[in-house]
């Protein structure tokens, strides 16, 4: 009896679909930014039919915050390599604000994306607040070695890592007019500006 043909798989084979989901997502968003997802393109992308995405996400903002919450983990890395030689303090501070800078130069997309519309997902979803709250840790450490008021070092450290995601949103936006070789040397300056005023005018 003839041996039948081999049919040949069309239907994903990888293993492991919700983390093909998660990087085709990044991929999409570091060349067209984060309104560009849909989870008709994300399934063309993985190769499978876009009902099968339901099988592991409920719905697309549930995607969505798994996909910020990879982005805030490798940011999370990205912080602390940056500081890892740095003792608590204002050097430490310095090297942080300043790599949150670096990132969101290297990965503008990504970084719109991430410290944009989609933390407060964070609230729906926990890993991705766990996530949010593991980077502003090490925020809280540096100001922790400034020497202030222990009820004020969490305070303080929002309002700089918020700072410092803002300022660099308004760059890659082009609103702040500085010249891409003097950026790295503008923001460090704002660090320490910053940092100064944090540590002399309390938000107690």
């Amino acid at each position: 009896m003839p041996r039948r043909a081999a049919t040949k798989r069309t239907t994903f084979r990888h293993g492991n679909l919700p983390d093909a989901l998660i990087k085709a997502a990044i991929r999409r968003i570091e060349e067209h930014g984060g309104g560009s997802i849909t989870l008709r393109d994300l399934a063309q992308d993985t190769g499978v039919n876009h009902r099968a995405i339901y099988r592991h996400f409920p719905d697309k903002e549930a995607l969505l915050a798994e996909v910020a919450e990879r982005i805030w983990r490798d940011f999370i890395h990205h912080l602390g390599k940056a500081v890892a030689n740095e003792a608590p303090g204002e050097a430490m501070l310095v090297a942080a604000g300043l790599a949150v800078f670096t990132f969101g130069r290297k990965n503008s997309n990504i970084f719109l994306f991430a410290t944009g519309a989609y933390p407060s997902l964070g609230v729906r979803f926990p890993r991705l607040e766990a996530a949010i709250t593991e980077a502003l840790q090490i925020f809280v450490v540096g100001f922790a070695g400034t020497g202030i008021a222990p009820n004020l070092v969490v305070a303080r450290a929002g309002v700089y890592i918020a700072s410092m995601q803002g300022l660099t949103a308004q760059y890659l936006y082009g609103r702040l007019r500085v010249a891409p070789d003097k950026a790295n040397a503008w923001m460090r300056d704002t660090c320490h500006l910053l940092i100064k005023g944090l540590a002399e005018h309390g938000f107690g």
